[in-house]
């Protein structure tokens, strides 16, 4: 018992030595999983392992045939699990068969060099054995390379009759297609039409308000007229009045006057009083002697005395009597009087009725003949009116008649253009079917192998041509995978479309006369070589060469897209020289992804899309260029948005974010840290990891989630480069994550409190995404042609939330209140790359258009301008050092070079429906000199030397980064055209506007303290007084009219603007709009007299400037104004409009 306790533990010890060593082993299998998985072929290694027994049939059918594994990886992960069950055997017999096939990945798991000794074999079975198996596995080589040879065949076969029926239904599309855009056009002219209608009877409408309006305002003027006329009778008959009454207050005032001159004076009645008193005295004087008497006299005395006395009282009472009769008498005579006076006045007031009657009669008379007049000078005036009415409807019937004949001439002209297309449609069939019969004659004539299919494969062409390629157009070979595109990269970078592949183009065999690197010479030699021998099927491929030819003249019609092509195609053009990587020449089923390629079909389906691209450049690429130039082009216009360094937003800055936390740094694996690490976050909250892929580097080097990314450093697309990605979008940071190759530095911080915030942000729909950015559009983009869901117009701002919008190559944004800011209608925009896709496309249309529009009433337009673009002599190709200018494709680009530069053709491309706005300046991310910035576009094609001088110039920038700026005080203004902003000043300020508007008085210095202030101070306008004498305009005197809150208005033109800005200035720049429409309006505005072609062809030439500028302007329409009057009215309208918006600063164009 002791003796058998003692054997187990050593046993048991032995055991666990065994099985440690086996797990050390398989340890250093399970470090290197991740690339023997990814680049391991099950396939291969299972005959192998099976002849060592190490794996039976039935692992073998798991490994291979299971549907739970769909991917290569999935079955190389099932294989070395299955392995590891087996021990050290299964050890030894991986590392053998890993020795034999993929010495490589043998170096890598055991660190020593292949010795290709196959042991276990030779153990097994001896070397017999070993003979036998391998000539078994030849032999089965074999017989399945006959199998693939004899499917090949018949796939090729079918795929011909396939690719022919293909291309029959591809033409019934294309007929149906041109019925369709017929419809479109029809529909959209019907519409046109109808809104012409609905515009017609709307300015009709207009006309009738208005001349009801002024019916009324002139019988309202005639009721007035009639009521003052009214008025001043009655005030004349009041006069007439008042002058009579004066009249006989005048004779009344006579007779008082003589009666006051008949009075007696003062003296007399004085006299009469004392003589009065004095008789008074002397009755009482008598009356006193009487009654003495009487009392002294007789009786008889008194009896005389009673008598005396009766008798007096006798005669007092006949004289009372006489006195009551004459005042009896007097008042008969007064009442007489009275009568008299009373009778007089009423004669009096007769004679002035009377008088006033006269008056009116005459007054009433001359009102009758002053109204028959008017009303013959209105009959007079409804008789003009009714003969203009006849003229003007005569002349309007005319003018139908005219314009129906015109319209039936176009829809004649255009079904007979559409009975033209759907004839070359039908040619083109014919042609179809005669190079289906030409190939099926090929193949009756045993010519079948010889000659030069659709669907060849490139490694059988370069064998044969000595033309090198990756790989075929859309087809997948086993070992294919150069591009640099990362399958996660062509997810998100291209559209969601079906995965449809390019047939491979026999025309890009041709010569590239402007190779550049020794391998493409060195490629092309061979081809010049072989092309000297004598091939056996050099007639077929001829023939077929001729007839692609013709196809291939077709396809560079139908080319003219905005949608981009393969990302593979891509890589292919513009990576022509890269040299090839032989490790990573496996399946595609490694990458668990499709490479999505797009087919000629979707160019074409897009492009009937948009008919105006269809139409308008189809004839030009047929006959101008050939598919190759056309082809070169388009990858010239690609470099634009893929050959930038890593800046495919607008967003990049080269900072770094304070922090209190410690930056730490750790070096990685560029290749697999896209797999390894996820990324949330954005240019406005940073970069943070939100999750680490469980046993990678980059967990073991520390990264954790929650940590925030600052800086990559390393190379990244085969530059060394250096990148801040807390301040990228999650664009940029996805477009850096997926090129890093090699060892990439990351530097990182923790900010636990950030991340919780920004998902906390994120749950509550606060924000979308990290992104937060303004930009300014460069052109329009509608929701139905360009697939998006917000229709946006060139030079509005919209506020960007979401650069990588639900994982697509869409930009999530809203569009921004020009008043307060705020978010208003939300929707999605392409992303920068694609916009500069769509910005060339429109640019293509505008240049073709402008050409056709140029060159009318010559011979052929489409020849003529063929014809400039093609060089007299050709370069020969066996010069490398021939001057790239030569090349066709070049001069198309210099052609759109000239074209944007031309003020006619910026005028043009201002005023149309797809207006798009040229912004100088070089690509995104890429700095630039002053000196570079300041350079005009040239006038000659001469001036460009090179395709990369062509490329610096013509920058394809569609959206403009912007800054919102808050102006509390009230901003200067400035006028285009510069000529009328001296007149419009000078109105303004007359019409009552002195509260609002003032001009700031310039500082008038001598010559040398001119060139002083030059040198020292920013001069936003200056011109020369007198002979030593100049008058400028500096920021000062700007600001000493805005602090008393008023608006400067300049006289000045607009090119100070930049100046302006750069003081803190920010100037509200009012663009008059000037057509042939309402140019007699500006006649009094001119300060001189000027011919209307001069005045319209100077204010074309100051229009393109608006471009340049670094700000947003307003413009005052043609129809907005009838008179000086209005347009005053209106410019101050829009001043205070602008006043009240944000002010939006592009500061790239400071």
């Amino acid at each position: 018992m002791p003796t058998h306790q003692s054997i187990h533990p050593e046993m048991d010890d032995c055991l666990e030595t065994l099985k440690d060593e086996e797990e050390a082993l398989w340890e250093n299998v399970e470090c290197n999983r991740h690339m023997l998985s990814r680049y391991i072929n099950p396939a291969k290694l299972t005959p192998y392992l099976r002849q060592c027994k190490v794996i039976d049939e039935q692992d073998e059918d798991e490994v291979l045939n299971s549907l739970m594994l769909p991917s290569k990886i999935n079955r190389a992960g099932r294989l070395l699990d299955i392995l590891h069950t087996k021990g050290q055997r299964g050890y030894v017999v991986f590392l053998e068969s890993l020795e034999f096939y993929y010495p490589e990945l043998y170096k890598l798991v055991t660190g020593k060099e292949p010795t290709r000794r196959f042991s276990t074999i030779v153990v097994e079975e001896g070397h017999e054995g070993l003979t036998h198996f391998l000539m078994n596995e030849i032999i089965k080589l074999q017989q399945q390379v006959k199998t693939k040879d004899v499917q090949r065949c018949e796939l090729l076969a079918k795929s011909r009759q396939l690719e022919d029926e293909r291309k029959q239904l591809k033409l019934n599309k294309i007929e149906l297609l041109t019925f369709q855009e017929r419809y479109n056009k029809m529909k959209e002219e019907r519409n046109n039409y109808n809104d012409e209608l609905v515009k017609v009877k709307d300015e009709n409408y207009n006309l009738a308000m208005r001349y009801a309006q002024l019916s009324d305002e002139k019988s309202m003027a005639v009721i007035r007229s009639r009521d003052l006329q009214l008025e001043i009778d009655q005030l004349k008959h009041r006069l007439n009045k008042v002058e009579e009454e004066c009249k006989l207050e005048r004779n009344q005032s006579l007779k008082l006057k003589n009666d006051i001159e008949n009075r007696p004076k003062k003296e007399q009645v004085l006299e009469l009083e004392r003589e009065n008193e004095m008789m008074k005295t002397k009755i009482q004087e008598l009356q006193s002697i009487i009654q003495a008497d009487k009392r002294s006299l007789p009786d008889s005395d008194k009896a005389i005395l009673d008598i005396l006395e009766h008798d007096r009282k006798e005669a007092l009472e006949d004289r009372h009597e006489l006195v009551n009769k004459i005042f009896n008498l007097q008042e008969e005579i007064r009442h007489v009087e009275d009568l008299r006076d009373k009778y007089l006045e009423e004669k009096e007031d007769l004679e002035l009725k009377c008088s006033t009657l006269g008056k009116d009669c005459e007054m009433y008379k001359h009102r009758m003949n002053t109204v028959m007049i008017q009303l013959e000078e209105v009959e007079k005036e409804r008789d003009q009116a009714f003969r203009s009415r006849d003229e003007a409807q005569t002349q309007y019937s005319h003018c139908l008649i005219e314009k129906d004949k015109y319209r039936k001439q176009i829809r004649e002209l255009e079904e007979r253009n559409d009975e033209l297309r759907i004839e070359v449609v039908r040619k083109e069939a014919c042609i179809v079917n005669l190079e289906c019969k030409l190939r099926r004659l090929s193949k009756d004539n045993n010519f079948h192998d010889q000659s030069l299919p659709r669907n060849l494969p490139i490694t059988i062409i370069s064998q044969t041509f000595g033309t090198p390629s990756p790989k075929a157009n859309g087809q997948e070979a086993d070992d294919s995978s150069t591009s640099e595109e990362s399958p996660e990269d062509n997810k998100f970078f291209l559209p969601d479309q079906a995965r449809l592949k390019r047939r491979v183009n026999l025309k890009g065999i041709q010569i590239n006369p402007r190779a550049k690197s020794p391998v493409s010479m060195n490629k092309t030699s061979e081809f010049q070589g072989q092309k000297e021998h004598p091939c056996p099927y050099s007639f077929s491929v001829g023939l077929s060469h001729s007839l692609n030819l013709f196809k291939n003249r077709n396809d560079s019609i139908m080319s003219t897209t905005p949608e981009p092509p393969g990302n593979d195609s891509i890589v292919r053009r513009c990576k022509e020289d890269a040299p090839h990587c032989s490790l990573v020449e496996e399946d595609n089923d490694s990458f668990g992804y499709d490479t999505l390629e797009l087919d000629d079909d979707s160019h074409d389906r897009q492009s009937h899309g948009a008919p105006s691209v269809h139409s308008s450049s189809s004839s030009h690429q047929s006959e101008g260029l050939d598919a190759y130039d056309l082809e070169h082009v388009n990858s010239i216009f690609r470099k634009f948005s893929l050959e930038r360094p890593f800046r495919p937003s607008v967003t990049s800055v080269g900072r770094i974010r304070n922090s209190c936390h410690t930056i730490q740094r750790v070096t990685l694996n560029g290749d697999s840290l896209n797999s390894e690490i996820t990324l949330v976050g954005g240019n406005d909250k940073g970069s943070f990891i939100s999750s680490v892929k469980t046993g990678s580097l980059a967990e073991k080097a520390g990264l954790r989630e929650g940590h925030q990314i600052l800086l990559l450093e390393g190379c990244i697309k085969g530059e060394n480069q250096s990148v801040p990605l807390d301040t990228c979008t999650k664009e940029e940071v996805h477009w850096t994550i997926q090129r890093c190759s090699g060892p990439v530095t990351l530097q990182y911080k923790s900010n636990h409190e950030g991340y919780r915030k920004l998902l906390s942000e994120l749950e509550k729909g606060l924000i979308t995404s990290g992104d937060s950015f303004h930009i300014r559009l460069n052109l329009n983009i509608s929701s139905q042609l360009d697939c998006c869901s917000l229709s946006v117009k060139c030079d509005e701002i919209v506020h960007i939330l979401d650069t990588m919008y639900q994982g697509r190559c869409e930009w999530l944004c809203a569009r921004v209140d020009p008043f307060t800011d705020r978010d208003l209608e939300m929707g999605t925009i392409p992303s920068y790359s694609r916009a500069q896709q769509l910005l060339l496309v429109k640019l293509q249309q505008l240049m073709h258009r402008g050409s056709r529009d140029e060159t009318e009433g010559s011979y052929n337009t489409l020849r003529a301008l063929r014809n400039t673009l093609q060089p007299e002599e050709p370069a020969p190709q066996s010069d490398p050092k021939a001057s790239p200018r030569l090349s066709r494709a070049s001069f198309l680009l210099g052609q759109i070079l000239q074209f944007v530069s031309r003020s006619e053709n910026k005028y043009k491309r201002m005023n149309s429906n797809e207006r798009v706005r040229i912004v100088t300046g070089c690509p995104s991310g890429l700095a630039r000199t002053s000196s570079e910035a300041k350079k005009p576009l040239p006038d000659k094609l001469e001036d460009l030397d090179s395709e990369s001088e062509i490329n610096k110039r013509l920058s394809l920038i569609p959206y403009s980064l912007v800054r919102p700026i808050h102006c509390e005080r009230r901003r200067p203004v400035l006028f285009t055209p510069t000529m009328l902003a001296k007149t419009l000043v000078q109105k303004l300020l007359n019409s009552g506007g002195a509260l609002e508007f003032n001009i700031c008085k310039p500082d008038i210095v001598t010559k040398e303290e001119f060139l002083r202030k030059q040198r020292t101070e920013t001069i936003i306008f200056s011109r020369e007084k007198n002979l030593n004498t100049y008058e400028c305009i500096v920021p000062a005197n700007i600001e000493a009219v805005t602090a008393k809150n008023k608006h400067c208005l300049l006289e000045a033109g607009i090119s100070c603007t930049k100046d302006l800005i750069k003081a803190k200035i920010y100037p509200i720049v009012l663009f008059i709009r000037v057509s042939e429409k309402n140019i007699k309006r500006f006649r009094k505005l001119l300060p001189k007299p000027e011919t209307e072609d001069e005045f319209l062809r100077m204010c074309r030439l100051k229009e393109k400037e608006l471009e340049a500028l670094p700000c947003l302007y307003a413009s005052v329409e043609a129809d907005a104004w009838s008179s000086i009057e209005d347009l005053i009215r209106t410019i101050k309208d829009r001043i205070g409009e602008e006043q009240r918006k944000t002010i939006w600063i592009d500061e790239d164009q400071l």
